[in-house]
């Protein structure tokens, strides 16, 4: 094996001195023939001298030559192709996972170990489990029948169940060698009577590693000869190139010269004319420029007017919700504690909620699920439990705090600047529970507006709010949250968002009352039980068009 390692490292020491004779006999060709350097100082001088004389400037030949040597040659001497060095044999998988152990031992160092994971475990090697074992099989204190042995009867490998003959009898052996005293006479033995093929195994061990240096030596001569050739005839293409590019740019330096000349000539003449024309215009010109001047700066010092008149109304907005933000900080324990106090149990709303489970499972939504102000989290739980990946919306920090305490994932941030940052098409179901009763109109528009985008096709959108239509809601419990701004009409709900582009928009009536006192059939009865025992939510659905 040392004696295969100093014969590579000879042939790649080799191959890197040639390679280095070749760049400089290439860089000397081209240095000896033409110095390109020289020629483009020089013609960068003759157009300076012209340009300053006051002529106008003209082809710029080092940039042609720049161009020329920036962009390669075509090499008409193609190189030859070489085959890859495969210093061992390609492995061949068995289709019906039968093998001989002979059949991976002639494979050596982490190629064996590659190819005995393909075999054995039908997989690539995992990082640890090949650096594990090249440790082992390097250091001696492996062989390769232990590294068989030890993945094909892993419970991983007994699993694959690949059959490999003539392994269990070895492995048995090197098993015994690990006993205690036992184990080191046996293998003392077992080596002695095996020293002869050991000597044959040694030898042809060598003679394949001189084949391999051979090999290898040869391929790197190929390819030394392949580079010098190569170089050869790129350095000459370039010469001829440059010298028939030099030419050409010299013969079109000397015409663009006459072409400019007649240039100049005509226009002296047309600036004669043009100097008469430009003084008879400039005065008429000056005095529409004045006029025009006049009428900017009235519009310019209106527009000033009124841009400062709305400059203080945003400034004067923008510092109300800023201490709206910085108040409602403040609060938030204080409305956590109300939320706990006055929404009722998790495990009440959570059985609330599961009545919109099926539309997620009719849907097949399993993901990209967002809950729009998601509170204490129960609808986030409920569909983590149920194997939706789901992500909740929060502005009140103490609630956020709740929700991740229940490893959910929450986002503390307004829910409109969130959603403007998503791509369109980015969302499968949005959702919004008792939500849009704390929004202004114009809020609540822009927020389905920004959903509609988010959403993917046929993507689904829900909100849950108190139903006004009970009386002692919409007059009395309504009232009981400090932060409800209105009730809001069902009927109104369904027809914005059917305005704002939501199709299959339908009203579903959530959690009637019980015990209801007016059931004798009476009219007015009818009506008491529909002003008083109608039920106390109710929730609008819609989605996206496909």
């Amino acid at each position: 094996m040392p004696a295969l390692q100093q014969g590579g490292s000879l042939c790649v020491r080799n191959a890197r001195v040639r390679k280095c004779k070749q760049v400089k006999f290439m860089a000397e060709t081209i240095d000896s023939e033409i110095d390109v350097a020289q020629l483009i100082a020089d013609i960068r001088a003759a157009v300076a001298k012209r340009e300053a004389e006051g002529r106008k400037s003209l082809p710029d030949v080092s940039i042609e030559l720049e161009s020329l040597l920036s962009n390669p040659v075509d090499v008409q001497d193609k190189p030859a192709e070489l085959s890859p060095i495969r210093l061992q044999a390609e492995f061949v998988s068995s289709a019906d996972d039968h093998y001989h152990v002979n059949d991976l031992l002639k494979y050596h160092d982490h190629i064996f170990i590659w190819n005995a994971y393909r075999a054995i475990l039908k997989r690539e090697p995992d990082g640890p489990g090949l650096e594990g074992l090249l440790e082992k099989l390097r250091s001696g204190r492996f062989n390769k029948i232990d590294v068989l042995a030890a993945l094909r009867y892993s419970p991983e490998g007994r699993s694959m169940n690949v059959q490999i003959d003539g392994l269990a009898r070895p492995a048995a052996v090197r098993k015994l060698y690990r006993v205690p005293v036992l184990g080191y006479l046996l293998e003392m033995i077992v080596g002695v009577l095996r020293l002869p093929s050991m000597i044959r195994s040694q030898r042809q061990f060598e003679e394949y590693a001189t084949a391999q240096a051979e090999r290898l030596a040869g391929h790197m001569n190929q390819l030394g000869h392949t580079n010098f050739r190569a170089a050869e005839t790129f350095s000459r293409q370039v010469s001829e190139s440059l010298s028939r590019k030099i030419e050409q740019v010299a013969e079109e330096h000397r015409q663009a010269l006459e072409r400019q000349r007649e240039e100049l000539r005509e226009e002296h003449r047309k600036l004669a004319e043009l100097q008469q024309q430009q003084a008879l215009s400039l005065w008429r010109e000056q005095r529409e420029i004045i006029g025009h001047i006049s009428k900017l700066r009235d519009e310019l010092t209106a527009r000033l007017l009124q841009f400062n008149k709305t400059s203080k109304a945003e400034a004067s907005s923008s510092l109300v919700d800023e201490l709206i933000s910085t108040d409602g900080s403040r609060l938030d324990d204080l409305l956590a504690s109300f939320t706990e106090n006055f929404r009722g149990s998790r495990e009440e709303i959570k059985e609330g909620l599961r009545f919109y489970l099926p539309l997620f499972k009719s849907a097949g939504i399993s993901r990209d699920v967002l809950d729009v102000g998601c509170g204490r989290g129960e609808w986030l739980e409920l569909l983590k439990e149920e194997g939706i990946e789901a992500r909740g919306l929060e502005i009140n920090g103490a609630l956020c705090e709740q929700v991740r305490s229940r490893n959910l994932e929450v986002i503390e941030r307004d829910a409109l600047r969130y959603l403007r940052g998503l791509s369109a098409a980015t969302l499968n179901a949005v959702t919004g529970f008792h939500l849009i009763e704390h929004l202004s109109f114009e809020t609540f528009v822009e927020l389905l507006d920004e959903i509609k985008r988010t959403l993917r096709p046929n993507g689904l959108v829900i909100f849950e709010t108190p139903n006004p239509k009970n009386l002692v809601v919409g007059a009395c419990n309504f009232y009981s949250d400090p932060t409800h701004l209105k009730p809001l009409f069902p009927e109104t709900i369904q027809f914005i968002m059917s305005r704002r582009g939501f199709h299959d928009t339908r009203v579903e009536y959530l959690n009637p009352p019980p015990g209801s006192p007016f059931k004798d059939g009476s009219e007015i009865s009818q009506a008491l039980d529909s002003w008083f025992y109608s039920p106390r939510d109710f929730a609008v659905i819609g989605h996206k068009a496909s």
